[in-house]
């Protein structure tokens, strides 16, 4: 199988990866037409915890854009506010891939990197799953075709 390619650079999924982002995706049943709050709702119902969600301007969130914690009550999920509204839901998929994976945190190196996206796309596993969810939970649960997405 080759790698699609971000920026030129191979991404790729291992085979448990895959199985594991499959199975998250059958568990929430996404359809078109769904909002973000329903698969926000899916995904709660999956974890069987409510999830919080906190948009934020917090300056601690320049070089991140979103992250969660989980509690052993509920699980908060926050985002840049000051984004586009289409890259905040990107955002929060992101987060909500990896509470479907079953990560109990963003596995992010603890000081900010100096390369761009494309090293923090690459740099994990559990990145990418997370990632390849959020694409995925947005081509689901949108109303267009894959065609007419790109070109309106």
């Amino acid at each position: 199988m080759v790698a699609r390619k971000y920026d030129g650079v191979p991404v790729a999924l291992s085979h448990g990866s895959r199985t594991a982002t499959a199975a998250a995706l059958s568990e929430i049943h996404l359809a078109p037409g769904m909002t973000a709050c329903e698969v926000v709702e899916a995904v709660s119902t999956v974890i069987r915890k409510p999830i919080f969600l906190e948009p934020t301007v917090d300056d601690r969130f320049k070089m991140t854009t979103g992250g969660f914690a989980v509690t052993p009550e509920f699980v908060v999920i926050v985002f840049r506010g000051i984004d586009p509204h289409a890259y905040q839901m990107h955002s929060l998929f992101h987060e909500l891939g990896h509470l479907l994976c079953g990560h109990r945190m963003c596995d992010r190196p603890g000081t900010q990197l100096e390369s761009g996206a494309v090293d923090q796309l690459l740099w994990n596993e559990t990145e990418r799953e997370a990632e390849f969810l959020a694409y995925k939970i947005t081509s689901l649960i949108s109303r267009k075709t894959r065609n007419s997405q790109a070109f309106g």
